[in-house]
């Protein structure tokens, strides 16, 4: 697990050291330098060319500080400053002044040339940076990103958004990033993360007291308990999924599967009645439940049905390819205004609800809701400017818990905030969703509440999908091979 913060948390953060914990600001700047120096030495000789590209601000001081610290190394480092050494001050005007003599300044990125660099330390812009990479810094950042060399960022890579992960006009493509303290949102959303490159967080003072907040990242370090030798099916909850139509039992099978998979104790499935016998053939480990029926979809007499199925259950998974039918809508809203249990919606239930989101304002019980980008915006009737922002506010504004799945996945209630790291770009197909709904209902049935499950589901499934990757290939695994390898995954975390 990995602290995330703010670049407005980062900020209070660093005062807060110099104030509270009085530690020297240029000590703060001396620190992270060391932390990008001990990377270089633990990785390369000094038989290397370093080209350390500082700009005016304290990103810049960190690496005049970082550029002295190489030189008494023993390395052969080259301070290039985009700028005027007369706009520098404070504490990186100091470091600055101890390398005067080296400092080349950069007028025009064409009488600069970086190829013969080994690496290349970016220390132009931090994590204050708000505006648009123009004009000469654009124009060194592209000849950086041409240059061949192993680049290493300081703190963030210069032109990325500290809490969007957004390209400010241009960015510098890292295959390192240093950070300090804590990480930073934008190391992870992409686009920011693929401009990130592999993630360090260095120390750099002593925090004290200090409240970091509610985010973390995770990509190890989940685990599950072993279950107690005398435990039985009752212990682990009764899960209801109700799910499927005519041409889309496949998403309803494979999310009883996630369930059981998960842990589930018991797991029936309500389904229309003309597919109950296809979901008794296929998912022998569940009971099933015949709904009422029209055309292959629920029908608008199935509230009863589903009244009956929810009796005496703990938790809740729907959607999956539960069609938009007159009778699936009605069912939807009628799970979500009844029964105080915790609940999953996902697919088609996602796509009913975003008709009328108000319905969440009269949910009974704690929902997760499992959303990819397209699905999200339907549900805010809005662009996706902002994941994260946008994410933590319909959270907190409808009381529930938002899974928003993406190459990093976002979860959130709007108070504590997760980015899950785990997964493949194999998972990019059909079917991976029900999966991750699954799991996760049966995250719910063993008693997690929404937002644990929620994350547990993701890092799960995420996990598996990776397992499935390596051993299948990215191009050929499919979500039925992530499923597979939910056994194995959760093995490993109770080991």
């Amino acid at each position: 697990m990995i602290k995330v913060v703010s670049k407005m948390a980062m900020q209070s953060l660093d005062n807060h050291m110099i104030e509270k914990m009085m530690i020297p600001s240029l000590l703060l700047m001396e620190n992270a330098a060391f932390g990008i120096t001990s990377a270089v030495c633990d990785k390369f000789d000094a038989n290397i060319k370093i080209s350390v590209i500082c700009g005016v601000g304290n990103n810049g001081g960190d690496g005049f500080a970082c550029a002295r610290q190489l030189k008494a190394k023993g390395y052969n480092v080259r301070v290039y400053l985009v700028g005027k050494t007369q706009e520098l001050k404070g504490d990186a005007k100091t470091n600055a002044d101890t390398v005067n003599e080296y400092i080349v300044e950069i007028s025009d990125a064409n009488q600069v040339n970086f190829n013969d660099s080994d690496i290349i330390i970016d220390a132009i812009f931090g994590i204050g940076l708000s505006r648009e990479v123009i004009g000469l810094h654009a124009d060194v950042i592209e000849n950086i990103n041409n240059s061949g060399a192993y680049v290493i960022a300081c703190d963030i890579a210069s032109g990325i958004e500290a809490d969007s992960g957004k390209v400010l006009g241009t960015a510098v493509m890292a295959d390192e990033t240093i950070t300090f303290a804590c990480a930073k949102s934008g190391h992870f959303i992409f686009p920011g993360r693929k401009h990130t490159g592999e993630l360090s967080v260095k120390e750099i003072g002593i925090l004290g007291e200090f409240d970091l907040g509610e985010m973390s990242a995770y990509s190890e370090g989940l685990t599950l308990n072993r279950r107690e030798t005398n435990a039985h099916k009752g212990n682990f909850g009764k899960l209801a999924c109700v799910v499927a139509s005519e041409g889309m039992s496949g998403a309803g099978i494979m999310c009883a599967q996630g369930a059981l998979r998960s842990g589930a104790g018991i797991t029936t499935i309500g389904v229309p009645s003309s597919l109950q016998g296809i979901f008794s053939a296929s998912v022998p480990e569940c009971m099933t439940y015949a709904l009422d029926d029209k055309d292959g979809a629920l029908s608008e007499n199935c509230l009863p049905g589903i009244d009956e199925l929810m009796s005496g259950k703990s938790a809740l998974a729907s959607g999956c390819g539960l069609s938009q039918s007159i009778g699936a809508k009605k069912a939807v809203e009628h799970m979500i205004v009844n029964y105080d249990i915790r609940k999953v919606f996902d697919a088609d239930a996602l796509n009913i609800i975003s008709c009328n989101t108000n319905v969440l304002l009269s949910k009974a019980g704690d929902i997760v809701l499992t959303p990819h980008i397209v699905e999200f915006a339907r549900l805010c009737g809005e662009t996706i400017v902002n994941p994260l922002q946008q994410a933590q506010q319909f959270a907190k504004k409808y009381n529930v818990t938002l899974l928003l799945k993406g190459a990093t996945t976002i979860v959130t209630d709007g108070m504590k905030t997760a980015f899950v790291l785990t997964g493949s770009p194999g998972m990019a197909k059909g079917g991976s969703g029900d999966v991750l709904t699954g799991v996760i209902g049966g995250q719910m049935a063993c008693g997690r509440d929404c937002f644990t499950a929620a994350l547990y589901g993701a890092y799960i499934c995420g996990k598996a999908g990776e397992k499935a990757a390596f051993e299948l290939g990215e191009h050929s695994m499919t979500a039925l091979d992530t499923l597979f390898y939910v056994s194995d995954v959760m093995k490993e975390m109770t080991e």
